[in-house]
């Protein structure tokens, strides 16, 4: 089924462009909704910006397969 969607383009790109209105229409019922996600990405960015947070990026990441 994953690599069914991996190879469908039409499918993958469908769901892009239907996100941000399912994310619209859940805002109608709550709109909290609407405010959380930007709120938590600027937080996270500016923590990222002061050197509070940082990002994990193994360099030798052994390889189990």
């Amino acid at each position: 089924m994953v690599a069914r969607i991996r190879d469908d383009r039409l499918l993958r790109w469908s769901a892009y462009a239907a996100a941000p209105f399912v994310w619209l229409a859940l805002a109608l019922f709550n709109p909290f909704l609407l405010l959380v996600p930007p709120l938590i990405t600027l937080a996270l960015r500016q923590a990222m910006t002061y050197g509070i947070l940082e990002r994990y990026e193994p360099e030798d990441e052994p390889d189990f397969f």
